[in-house]
């Protein structure tokens, strides 16, 4: 048996779609100053310490541990470490092109 809408939650949601459709909406200004948002200073400064000296951080001990362990024997891991230096180099390459190409 198929289940229908009946009683007062199919006329409350008719109810309220019909008001939506016909309530005049007005713009709510969520900022006193245009373009900037209080957050914006600090989300670009952790964006910048992230993509910068931490991120080349994380890669260079990803590719020394990657030798290390090379070195004592294990090549499969060792291999998989060094395959997620390769990958994070690229990721860290893709975000300094399209902040080259998109700034903002």
């Amino acid at each position: 048996m198929k289940k229908t809408f009946q009683g007062p939650t199919f006329t409350l949601l008719i109810v309220s779609m019909i008001t939506a459709l016909f309530v005049p909406g007005s713009p709510c200004f969520a900022a006193t100053s245009a373009g900037a948002l209080p957050w914006d200073q600090t989300l670009t400064a952790l964006q910048d310490i992230i993509a910068g000296p931490v991120a080349h951080a994380a890669i260079v001990l990803n590719f020394a541990c990657s030798a290390i362990l090379y070195a004592l024997g294990s090549r499969q891991f060792a291999g998989r470490l060094l395959a997620g230096g390769f990958a994070s180099c690229a990721a860290l390459t893709a975000v300094r092109l399209l902040t080259y190409v998109f700034p903002f």
